[in-house]
C-alpha cells in the first residue's frame, strides 16, 4: 500500500470505536436527564462505596505518579529526544509554554482559584486541627488549593505524554492513548485493546468537557448579569455557547499550529494582565504575604496533604469532597491531555519535556491562587465581605464578579474576566476536541491532523451536550459518571507508565533513539 493510500485508510472513521462511546454517552445523557433524581441517588450510593474502598488507592497511585515522573526525568531515559538524536523542535519555548498551560487548565482554574480557599478556610479538614477562618486556616487554604492544582495534576498529564510521544515520535506507532500501551499487550490483542480503550476514552473525555463547560457557560452567565443587570438563564447560556462554539472549533479546524497556537499564545497573555490588575489594584501586600507563606507550607506538607484522609476522623468528609474527586478528575484527564501534550513533543528530551510541561505551569498556578485566592481569603479574614455567605447565597460561579464588585472600575474588570473566561475554556476545548477526532479514526499518526469534519461533529456535540445539561439540571449524575470513569483511566495511566519504562529501556539501544519497524500501515 503506498504512503498516500496508508494515510488516507489511517484517517477513517474507526466505527469500533466511535459508535460504543457515542452511544454510551446519549444513553448515560438521556438517563440522566429522564432519570435525573434516581440517577443522582444511586450514583452518589456508588461513588461513597468508591471513595471509602478505594480512596486510599487513588491517593496512593497519585503520588506514586508524582515521584515516578521525576524519576524518568532525571533517569538515563530522560536523555532520550523525542523524534531522534536530529530532531528539531516546532514550537518556541513561550509557544509551547502556553499551549500547555491553556490546553490544560481550562475554566476549572478561573472556577475555583478563588471559590476553593474559602471553603478550605471555612471548612478545614478536622485532622488538622484548625481553627475555621482563622489566619492558619487561610494559609492552609491557599496551599491546599495549590497543591490540588498544580504538580500532581501535571504529573499525570506529562507522564501519560510522554508514553504517548515515545511510541509516536521514536516507534513510529499511531497517535493514540492505546498505543501508549502496546509495550505490556502482545499484538494480537491490539485489535480489542485499541476500539476498548477509546471507546472508554471517548464517553470519559465528552462527560468531563460538558460538566467544565457546563460550570462555564454559568460564570459567563453570572458575569454579564451583573455587568447589565438580568437574571441569567437558558437565553443567556444558549448565546455564551453560540459564542464559544464556533471559536473552539475554528480554531481545532485549523489545526495545531495555527489556531490552537494563536488562541493560546493571546490567551496567556490575558492571564498575566488580569492577574497583573488584580495584584495591583486589590491589597497587595497581603496577597504578595500569603502567596509566600503558603509556598512554604505547601513545600514542607506536600506528602502529607497529598494523602490527607483523615482515615480515623470517620465523621469529616472533607477527603471525598476535595482530595479524592480531584484525584479522579485528573486521571479521566490524564491520558486525554497527555494525547494533546505528546503533539508538542518533537526535538525535545524526555528530561525537557517533563520539566517545561510540569515547573513553570505550576509556579504559575501558584501566583494565580494566590493573586486571586489570596484577595478572597483577605476580604473574609479582614469582614470587608462576607464571601462565604456570598457563596452560599450566588452560587460558587458568581464569586469572583461579588470580589471585583470590590475594584474600581469593577464592570470593566468584570467584563474582561467574561472574555478570559470564554478564551481560556475555548482554548481548553479546542485541544480535546482534536484528541476526540484523531482516537475516533483508525490511527492517525503524529504531524497528521484527523478528518476536518469529525472535529467539527465533536465540537458541536459537546457544546450542545452542556447547554443540555445547564437547563436541565442534570450536570450533577453526569459528574457521577466521571467519578466512575476516572477507576478506568486510572488504570490506563497505569499501564502506560509501565509501558513507558519498557519503551524507554528498548529505545536506549537503539542507534539515534529510533525504531521505525513499526507494522502499522
Amino acid at each position: 500500500m503506498t504512503e498516500d493510500a496508508c494515510i488516507a485508510e489511517r484517517r477513517k472513521l474507526n466505527h469500533y470505536t466511535f459508535w460504543p462511546g457515542f452511544i454510551l454517552l446519549a444513553f448515560g445523557i438521556l438517563l440522566g436527564l429522564v432519570y435525573h433524581e434516581g440517577l443522582a441517588a444511586i450514583l452518589s450510593r456508588t461513588m461513597s462505596w468508591i471513595h471509602v474502598n478505594f480512596g486510599w488507592l487513588e491517593v496512593s497511585l497519585g503520588i506514586i505518579i508524582v515521584m515516578f515522573t521525576a524519576g524518568i526525568a532525571f533517569s538515563p531515559i530522560g536523555d532520550i529526544r523525542l523524534g531522534g538524536r536530529d530532531a528539531k523542535p516546532e514550537f518556541t519555548f513561550w509557544q509551547w509554554f502556553a499551549l500547555s498551560l491553556c490546553g490544560c487548565i481550562g475554566i476549572g482554574i478561573l472556577f475555583w482559584a478563588m471559590g476553593e480557599p474559602i471553603y478550605h478556610m471555612m471548612q478545614p479538614p478536622l485532622s488538622l486541627h484548625l481553627e475555621p477562618g482563622s489566619k492558619d486556616a487561610g494559609v492552609f487554604a491557599i496551599a491546599q488549593t495549590t497543591l490540588h492544582w498544580t504538580i500532581a495534576q501535571y504529573c499525570f498529564y506529562t507522564i501519560c505524554a510522554v508514553a504517548i510521544a515515545l511510541v509516536s515520535y521514536n516507534r513510529n506507532y499511531p497517535l493514540s492513548v492505546a498505543a501508549g500501551m502496546y509495550a505490556i499487550f502482545p499484538k494480537k490483542y491490539r485489535p480489542i485493546l485499541v476500539p476498548t480503550v477509546h471507546a472508554i476514552c471517548l464517553f470519559s473525555l465528552c462527560c468531563a468537557i460538558a460538566t467544565s463547560m457546563g460550570a462555564g457557560l454559568m460564570q459567563i452567565g453570572s458575569g454579564t448579569g451583573r455587568i447589565f443587570g438580568y437574571t441569567p438563564g437558558a437565553g443567556t447560556w444558549a448565546v455564551a455557547a453560540a459564542i464559544i462554539i464556533p471559536i473552539y472549533v475554528l480554531s481545532s479546524y485549523s489545526g495545531l499550529k495555527k489556531g490552537m497556537r494563536y488562541l493560546s499564545t493571546g490567551t496567556t497573555r490575558a492571564f498575566f494582565f488580569f492577574m497583573a490588575i488584580v495584584l495591583l489594584a486589590g491589597p497587595t501586600l497581603f496577597i504578595l504575604g500569603i502567596g509566600v507563606e503558603s509556598f512554604g507550607y505547601f513545600a514542607n506538607n506536600f506528602f502529607r496533604n497529598s494523602t490527607l484522609l483523615n482515615t480515623m476522623q470517620v465523621n469529616d468528609k472533607w477527603p471525598m469532597q476535595w482530595l479524592v474527586p480531584y484525584m479522579e478528575i485528573f486521571f479521566i484527564f490524564a491520558p486525554l491531555l497527555g494525547h494533546f501534550l505528546a503533539r508538542m513533543g518533537k526535538g525535545r528530551t524526555i528530561r525537557q519535556f517533563i520539566l517545561v510541561n510540569v515547573v513553570p505551569p505550576t509556579i504559575f498556578c501558584h501566583f494565580w491562587i494566590a493573586t486571586f485566592g489570596g484577595t478572597a481569603v483577605y476580604f473574609q479574614w479582614s469582614g470587608l465581605v462576607d464571601v462565604w455567605a456570598g457563596i452560599h447565597e450566588f452560587g460558587m460561579e458568581s464569586m469572583v464578579y461579588i470580589l471585583l464588585s470590590q475594584f474600581p472600575f469593577s464592570k470593566i474588570l468584570m467584563g474582561i474576566f467574561v472574555v478570559t473566561i470564554v478564551f481560556s475554556f475555548a482554548t481548553m476545548t479546542d485541544s480535546l476536541v482534536a484528541t476526540l477526532a484523531i482516537i475516533s479514526t483508525k490511527g492517525v499518526h503524529v504531524g497528521e491532523e484527523p478528518p476536518k469534519h469529525l472535529k467539527i461533529i465533536w465540537g458541536v456535540v459537546v457544546g450542545l451536550i452542556a447547554y443540555v445539561l445547564c437547563i436541565s439540571g442534570g450536570i450533577e449524575p453526569v459528574r457521577g459518571l466521571i467519578s466512575l470513569a476516572g477507576f478506568p483511566m486510572m488504570l490506563f495511566t497505569f499501564a502506560m507508565c509501565v509501558s513507558l519504562v519498557k519503551d524507554g529501556m528498548h529505545l536506549l539501544n537503539k542507534p539515534d533513539w529510533l525504531d521505525n519497524k513499526s507494522d502499522d500501515c
